[in-house]
Order: structure tokens, then sequence, then C-alpha cells
């Protein structure tokens, strides 16, 4: 196989780790940070390969210029001497332009998740304020908020999905938080507290109200 066509191999395997960078981003969680130390040691790989060809074309380049190209063993010998001369030569792999990419998509992705859990927070708001129970369906009565997402539940059903289950996530559906819930995560609110009790007043209030006047027409 020529140089070029191990060039071009190279650059597809490297396009290749490229698009599981993207993966990692979009899809793990807790397994994210070790993947992609994987993926930058590969790249790695990848870069010192490439390092030491140029330095093989660079030391024959020069043993072409030193001698006379109709001797093959000298030639070989000069090529060996100085690829020997230019072995411990450093490379800086963070500098490397495939690493520089891989750091440039990773830092993308990582932006796009934390992106995507502040719009799931914002489109969930609204139905937050009605204070319903995303694991049973009903009206919360003991709230315990989410200290990670700032998810609300019902203290009874998430404790008691956590028991059947200790990797939960957040049953809040959108909701950007892939990380399971702890009971360190859970806390009680009783600012909270106090304003579903002003919501559930205002709501029976209004539920009267037009109680009597469907009664009064």
């Amino acid at each position: 196989m020529s140089d070029s066509d191990l060039a071009e191999l190279r650059k597809q395997c490297i396009t290749s780790l490229y698009l599981c960078s993207d993966n990692v981003s979009k899809y793990l969680d807790e397994e994210k940070e070790a993947e992609f130390n994987k993926l930058k040691s590969y790249v790695e790989g990848y870069c010192l390969l490439e390092a030491q060809q140029d330095v093989a074309i660079q030391a024959l380049e020069r043993a072409k210029n030193e001698t006379d190209n109709s001797n093959l063993d000298t030639l070989d010998e000069r090529f060996k001497a100085n690829l020997a001369s230019m072995a411990g030569k450093k490379l800086n792999v963070k500098n490397h332009p495939y690493m520089i990419e891989l750091n440039k998509r990773i830092e993308k992705g990582q932006q796009q998740a934390r992106q995507n859990l502040e719009d799931s927070d914002l489109a969930i708001t609204e139905s937050q304020d009605r204070y319903i129970d995303p694991i049973t369906k009903k009206v919360i009565v003991d709230p315990v908020k989410n200290t990670v997402c700032g998810h609300i539940y019902e203290k009874q059903s998430i404790m008691n999905l956590l028991k059947m289950k200790s990797s939960t996530k957040c049953p809040v559906a959108g909701c950007g938080n892939r990380t399971a819930i702890q009971k360190q995560h859970l806390i009680e609110d009783e600012e909270l507290r106090f304003r579903m009790t002003i919501t559930q007043h205002s709501t029976m209030i209004e539920e009267r109200s037009y109680t009597n006047l469907d009664e009064t027409s």
C-alpha cells in the first residue's frame, strides 16, 4: 500500500472517530468522560503514526540529497542515519490538527448538551406550574425537588420508583438531565409547598365561582 493510500485510510479512520465523539456527546452520560479519553488516545495514536511517516519521508529526502542515488547501499545507510537522528524529535500532540479538531467537536457537543438541558427546562416550566407528579400524573401533595435539574415529584412516588430501580433518571419528559437520581438530590421545599397551597386554593375559588354562575344562570 502506497503512502498516499495509507494517508487516505488514516483520514477515514479519524473521521470515524470524530463521528464517535459526536455520538458520545449525544447519547452517553456517566460514561462520557471515559469515552472521550479513549477517543483522544486513539487520535493521539494516529497523530504519532502520521508524524513517524513524515519523519521517514524527510529522512529519505535528506539521504537523496546527501549521496549518489546510484549507490543504493550508501543511500540506505544515509536514510537510516538520518532517520535515527530525527527519531528523538518530540511531537506536541495537543497542537496536531487531528487533536485540535477532536477537542473542538467535544466542546461543541458539550455545549449542545448544556443548551438542550436549558431548553428542556424552559419547555417544562409551564407544566411544572400545575404541580402534576410526572410518575402518577396526579396533583402533587408532598413535593420534593430534584436539585440537579429542578423538577418536582410526589415524594412517595419517586421514593417507590428508586426502590424498584436505583438507576432511575428524572421521569419528566424531555428533561436534559441524564444522570441517575440520588436520594441526596431530593429535598423538601417549604416555599414550594406554600406556593402549591396558594395555587390550589385559588383554583378551588375559581371552580366554586364557575359553579355558582352556572346555578344562577
